[in-house]
Formats: structure tokens, C-alpha cells, sequence
């Protein structure tokens, strides 16, 4: 079995990911850089930018944070349909 961490994507509307996989490429405020498993601990901040998990769909966001500790990932982020999801397609209503 290969080894996997545990990766959760969330906004502040829903989560968007959770699960475990082999990698995931990002866009961090620093470069780009690929975390897997057992990676060193580290907090970072995220460019506008696609995370691209390993095996799944990449997920478009705005901005957000990565902190990876004790093979686990978490990302907190601000996605680029958020205003869809709370306006509507004809976008904000006054």
C-alpha cells in the first residue's frame, strides 16, 4: 500500500475535500512546492491558484492558508464560486 496523508480543503461555506492522498501541488506566497507524505510541519499562505491533488479534480481558489503537521494537511481557503453560491449566476443583488 502506498502512503497516503490525510488532506481537508475547506472554506467558509463548505468543505470542499476530504481525504487521503499521495500528494498535492501548490502556489504558496513563497513558490510553488509539492507536499508529500511526512512532510516537514509547515504553515504557509496561497495564491490565487489551483490546488491539484493527486487523483482528483484541481480546486480553484482566491487565497488561503496550508498548515501540514503529524501527516495531516489542512486548508483553509476562499473560493472563486463563492459569490455564485451566495448570489446567484446573474452574480450580486442590491
Amino acid at each position: 500500500m502506498a502512503e497516503t496523508f490525510r488532506l481537508r480543503v475547506m472554506s467558509l461555506m463548505r468543505v470542499l475535500y476530504d481525504d487521503e492522498v499521495k500528494s498535492v501541488f501548490l502556489q504558496g506566497d513563497e513558490g510553488e512546492y509539492e507536499l508529500l507524505p511526512f512532510h516537514y510541519p509547515l504553515m504557509g499562505a496561497l495564491l490565487n491558484s489551483d490546488i491539484k491533488i493527486s487523483g482528483a479534480d484541481p480546486i480553484t481558489i482566491k487565497c488561503g492558508v496550508v498548515m501540514f503537521d503529524n501527516n495531516s494537511c489542512i486548508i483553509i481557503c476562499e473560493e472563486h464560486e463563492t459569490e455564485k453560491m451566495l448570489y446567484g449566476a446573474g452574480g450580486k443583488t442590491k
